[in-house]
């Protein structure tokens, strides 16, 4: 599902209009860009957690040619799933089964 889709969805499910739940939409990944930026962390309790980390500097090979070379340091994120979702996804595989 992409963002566009995932905002129909929102609309069908919620009965607002698309022009509002795309406000609603960038606002809420913008507060959380803020706060992971500032090196905080959402909780979005049962579903996950996100949180900042830094990956230091390591090296790498070209697949093609072999070159070695470096590969920066940078930030990410990681995702840890929340004890509802992940019972959920395994609810679901064992029913799909």
């Amino acid at each position: 599902m992409n963002k566009q889709q995932l905002i129909n969805e929102l609309t069908l499910q919620t009965g607002f209009t698309r022009t509002t739940v795309q406000k609603v939409f960038e606002s809420l990944t913008g507060i959380i860009t803020n706060e992971l930026k500032q090196g905080g962390e959402i909780r979005l309790q049962g579903f996950a957690i996100l949180s900042r980390w830094h990956q230091p500097e390591r090296p790498a090979r070209n697949p093609k040619t072999g070159t070695p070379h470096t590969i920066p340091a940078r930030f990410s994120v990681k995702l840890k799933p929340g004890k509802q979702l992940l019972e959920e996804l395994n609810n679901t595989q064992t029913k799909n089964k």
